[in-house]
């Protein structure tokens, strides 16, 4: 058993999900440390922080007037992106997904954020997913996220 395995067989997500973290972050875009589930459906999150004043592209009003906006990763169905919105005291999300996958490279997850984040109304959010389920054995799947721990 490697150190990308748990004792279940299954590939470790942090490595993962490290890569597009780092990958954000060369675009400048401020990312808080991920949080990770390990559990029976991995998933992980990272709070975006918004740019600062003398930013090349500022967010769009959309995502500044959000009380949060997070990116999200889970095993099923791959990235999405929340932003919440109060309103008449509650907290209204809204979603938005790349879709075409659950390991995406890195790249295109920062390409595609950059996008969104900066001009919502042209990345429309995909909704293929899910794209498969954790109850089924997925070498495929496993072999794609060990990749970004070697």
């Amino acid at each position: 058993m490697t150190t990308t395995e748990i004792h279940t067989g299954r590939a470790d997500h942090q490595a993962y999900i490290e890569a597009v973290r780092v990958a954000l972050l060369l675009e400048d875009i401020q990312v808080g440390d991920a949080a990770f589930n390990a559990g029976v459906l991995r998933t992980a999150a990272m709070t975006l922080l918004p740019p600062d004043d003398d930013f090349d592209e500022p967010w769009h009003h959309t995502f500044v007037s959000a009380e949060r906006v997070e990116l999200r990763w889970n095993e099923e169905d791959g990235w999405s992106l929340l932003a919440l919105h109060r309103s008449d005291g509650k907290s209204l999300p809204t979603i938005w997904r790349p879709g075409f996958g659950a390991v995406l490279p890195a790249n295109e997850i920062r390409t595609w954020l950059a996008l969104l984040l900066a001009m919502p109304g042209v990345s429309l959010s995909q909704e293929d997913g899910p794209y498969r389920s954790h109850q089924t054995d997925d070498p495929e799947f496993e072999a794609s996220l060990a990749f970004y721990a070697i």
